[in-house]
């Protein structure tokens, strides 16, 4: 059965599938000796693929890692300032197989999901399917209700209007749910409205929770479905 080289290097576990397209754009990716194109199909059972002159086999077991992100943790495989990285929490067999979800802040903590899933990267990074992410906000002052309405009713940030989002205030925090995915958004929405962070957890990505017995810098194995 034919697929995009894009996709079968995702499904390998080689690199999500935006980065795979870079490979390919780059000119890294080879097919049966042949520099890849975007948009050039493979065989798995017949065709010799390559990126970076390794042979790329197809990847049978999916992986599917719930990890607390701690403060202080760069979401990257490398830090050009030699930061921690969050890649550096996982067992070293482990962290060549995966890449991480979506980002999260360096002062951010909570949960990150990482996999060598291309299918479920595609999924959850894709605004049009508007799977939502669910944030704990603890703020230096009460809010108002007025503050509490504008967050609802979405604010003018300086990459534009942000949809509306679901808020509730409880125990003296704010849960915020949105499903975009904007640069550093649930901060500079807070800001928009006077509202100073002072911790922001991420404690849901879609179905997934973050386990409340998890603690910063642990992981949990999970299933596809527990998260789509």
């Amino acid at each position: 059965m034919l697929e995009r080289v894009q996709k079968y290097l995702s499904s390998a576990g080689v690199a999500s599938r935006r980065k795979a397209e870079e490979f390919i754009q780059s000119g890294q990716v080879f097919i049966n000796g042949k520099k890849a194109k975007l948009g050039d199909k493979v065989n798995p059972e017949k065709d010799v693929v390559k990126v970076y002159g390794k042979i790329v086999k197809p990847q049978a077991e999916k992986i599917y890692i719930g990890l607390n992100k701690p403060h202080n943790y760069v979401v990257s495989k490398k830090d050009p300032r030699h930061r921690k990285t969050v890649f550096d929490l996982l067992p070293e067999d482990l962290r060549t197989k995966v890449w991480n979800v979506g980002r999260l802040d360096y002062g951010t903590e909570g949960l990150l999901i990482m996999t060598n899933d291309g299918d479920l990267t595609q999924a959850l990074a894709h605004p049009k399917y508007e799977h939502e992410k669910e944030y704990e906000i603890t703020t230096s002052e009460q809010p108002t209700e007025t503050q509490l309405e504008q967050l609802r009713e979405g604010v003018e940030i300086a990459t534009g209007l942000t949809y509306p989002a679901k808020i509730k205030a409880k125990n003296g925090k704010i849960y915020m749910t949105i499903h975009e995915g904007k640069k550093r958004q649930v901060r500079r929405m807070m800001d928009v409205v006077g509202l100073d962070v002072r911790n922001l957890k991420r404690i849901r990505v879609n179905n997934l929770k973050l386990p409340a017995d998890l603690a910063p810098g642990q992981y949990v194995m999970v299933k596809k479905e527990e998260i789509l």
